[in-house]
């Protein structure tokens, strides 16, 4: 059989018992595509920051909120954080590669249809946004901030396999994310006189078919080097002590 078929079996165990997570992540998208859609029009005038954020945190984090409580990351032990189903998975004669595979089946099956679903309806509902991207220009478009959130997603399933956290590493990433985060925001009107979702429409617009082979690429590739990490990382932990 199939590896990836082999991870979607597996992965269902989980998408079973989370059939009211994948409720709530649908009741989400409508505040979510609300604001961007009915907002859409005074960000292509004025390009004001908070859209940027919202827009961020929709393609970054919104679809990872909706997961059970407990297939989540969490601390499991003094510094031990991790997302016990798959620490139980990796105590099972299971090849790790099957593993992690289904965890990013299940980021995927979260994130896809959601970050899509409001992709389709702002360009369903905001005339502004018709205007300003014709439809294949609109689809390198939504394959630039899909590819965004594959990207920047891949880290929480590849988060999943743990690691020892200390509280001086906690800050450190904390630091690093927010620092990120902030430097992206506000070096992109700096730099280009466009927000961030400004300049994407600008990139989908003037270089469509560059821009979207670029965001594939970038995607794929995002995907392969975490998947490559988190087998490794899996291998060098030990989720017997």
């Amino acid at each position: 059989m199939n590896r990836w078929q082999q991870a979607f079996r597996l992965s269902k165990f989980e998408l079973i018992h989370s059939k009211k997570s994948i409720l709530f992540l649908l009741f989400l998208l409508a505040p979510y595509s609300f604001f961007l859609t009915m907002s859409i029009g005074s960000y292509l005038e004025e390009h004001f920051m908070l859209y940027d954020i919202f827009f961020l945190l929709t393609f970054g984090v919104a679809a990872i909120w909706a997961k059970p409580k407990e297939y989540q990351y969490q601390k499991l032990s003094d510094n031990m954080w991790a997302q016990p189903f798959t620490v139980f998975l990796n105590q099972l004669p299971i090849p790790r590669e099957i593993v992690v595979r289904s965890r990013f089946i299940i980021y995927f099956i979260y994130s896809l249809p959601f970050h899509l679903a409001v992709l389709v309806i702002m360009y369903s509902f905001a005339p502004e946004l018709r205007q300003t991207l014709p439809p294949l220009e609109f689809i390198a478009f939504s394959l630039i901030w899909l590819s965004f959130g594959i990207c920047y997603g891949s880290v929480y399933p590849a988060s999943d396999s743990g690691d020892k956290v200390t509280n001086v590493k906690m800050a450190f990433y904390a630091v690093v994310l927010l620092g990120s985060f902030s430097l992206i925001l506000f070096a992109v009107p700096y730099l280009s006189s466009y927000g961030l979702v400004g300049l994407t429409i600008v990139l989908a617009s003037k270089w469509p078919i560059v821009s979207s082979l670029i965001s594939v690429i970038a995607a794929g590739a995002s995907v392969e080097f975490w998947m490559r990490y988190m087998k490794k990382h899996m291998n060098k932990l030990d989720y017997f002590q």
